[in-house]
């Protein structure tokens, strides 16, 4: 039993341990080719095959054990563990908040976060 406690303070120390700077530049740049589709226009030559590669860039972030968490377009709470950036919005209701932006994204590698993310938040007046 201290054989197994201890491999498992190992295996803990190794994963605080692992470089994740490249893994980090790579989400903020998937974050701002995300974006930059996004703002494209449908009939674009070639954007079909350009998500279909930041797919697989994503696939592969994933089996590596890295996950960057989907919070666009999704409602704020004070609770989060982010740095947020109010901007008012006239077409939401009164006291609605939405994340509009990705500015970093939250990280995890292997169910923890390694890098908190940064966001805009529109809210209604």
């Amino acid at each position: 039993m201290q054989l197994m406690n201890a491999e498992r303070q190992i295996s803990s120390a190794k994963v605080e341990e692992v470089d994740h700077s490249l893994a980090l530049k790579v989400a903020d740049e998937i974050i701002r080719i995300q974006k930059n589709l996004k703002n494209m226009d449908p009939e674009t030559k070639g954007l079909k095959q350009l998500s279909a590669s930041v797919e697989r860039i994503q696939d592969n972030f994933k089996a590596n054990g890295y996950e960057i968490v989907d919070m666009l377009n999704k409602p704020f709470d004070p609770g989060m563990r982010v740095t947020a950036n109010f901007r008012p919005d006239e077409n939401l209701k009164k006291g609605e908040q939405i994340i509009t932006r990705i500015i970093k994204p939250q990280v995890n590698f292997k169910g923890v976060m390694i890098q908190a993310a940064q966001v805009e938040v529109s809210v209604g007046e």
